[in-house]
């Protein structure tokens, strides 16, 4: 099925990115209206956080989660499917790996929800992204737009701050205007957002961006309303107690794609994964014993507590 932009089907998506602005000039103006936001702090009551090469999602009935949300996105991108008839949404923090599998994930996730209500139609909206000097983020941004146009069912694309909309410059070097993104469940309003809090098992969940672990994987049972992490395994990385005595400024230079733009706290998040890594070579065993999940129920504080 095409993919639709301003009422107008394309089934073909290639070229620069600059080329499809030419030829869509409508997203830029939506996207200035993320753009123009001050971000909005959430804390974790009602909050969903989803991480690197993670998605989820839910209804407008859910009782337990109101809001989705992303953030961290230097050259990744974060997606977001809603249907507009049931209202069910869906978040997926894309980091250019596995992006076909991730937006098969999101529209197969969002028709499930959407099951009795399919009156309506999916729309999209992609945050994220900048002109890097190295053009990651372009490749990502039209590596989606390519996966998005081959779904199918047909797919409304109404925001896309990317690119050289989403770039600001400091002393001539560019920087994400837009680092994080939440939606809210009820109403889907978007929003420029930052988060204190990214739920439990933080640096578990980082250690598949750095083990070879490529799929983008569900975080949310929204039937049970539990966040639930793995079962997943990992490869250990060579050489792993040299990467551990390394500075952070080793880590910033040489595990991003992005190293001036990263967002305080990279190395730190980088080393407990590092760690975690190192504490649990094989989590098959110590971390998800039996092939268990690690559930987690929502307290009234917000804050998640494994069950």
């Amino acid at each position: 099925m095409p993919l639709w932009i301003n009422e107008k089907s394309t089934d073909h998506v290639s070229g620069s990115l600059a080329e499809f602005f030419q030829i869509f000039p409508v997203l830029k103006i939506s996207a200035s209206y993320l753009t123009s936001q001050k971000p909005n702090e959430f804390g974790p009551k009602d909050l969903l956080y989803i991480g690197q090469r993670e998605y989820g999602g839910t209804c407008p009935d859910d009782d337990v989660i109101k809001i989705i949300g992303s953030e961290g996105a230097t050259t990744c991108h974060i997606g977001i499917l809603r249907h507009t008839g049931s209202g069910a949404v869906c978040m997926l923090h894309f980091d250019g790996y596995s992006m076909n599998q991730g937006v098969e994930s999101m529209v197969q996730l969002i028709l499930e929800l959407s099951q009795h209500k399919l009156e309506g139609r999916l729309e999209f909206h992609v945050v994220g992204g900048f002109m890097d000097d190295n053009h990651i983020s372009e490749k990502i941004s039209m590596a989606l737009f390519r996966h998005l146009s081959q779904c199918k069912e047909d797919i409304y694309l109404v925001t896309a701050c990317i690119g050289d909309v989403n770039t600001t410059y400091k002393n001539g070097v560019p920087f994400p205007v837009i680092y994080g993104v939440a939606v809210d469940v009820q109403t889907g309003a978007i929003y420029n957002a930052s988060f204190p809090d990214h739920g439990p098992d933080e640096p578990l969940r980082s250690t598949r961006v750095f083990s070879g672990n490529s799929d983008n994987y569900s975080v949310y049972n929204y039937s049970k309303g539990l966040l639930e992490i793995g079962p997943f395994a990992y490869s250990q990385l060579p050489d792993l107690d040299a990467l551990l005595m390394m500075p952070d400024s080793f880590y910033r230079q040489h595990l991003s794609t992005s190293p001036a733009q990263e967002p305080n706290g990279f190395e730190v998040s980088v080393r407990a994964a590092l760690q975690q890594m190192k504490q649990h070579p094989d989590p098959m065993r110590t971390v998800f014993p039996n092939g268990k999940s690690r559930c987690y129920k929502k307290q009234p504080d917000g804050l998640w507590a494994r069950i």
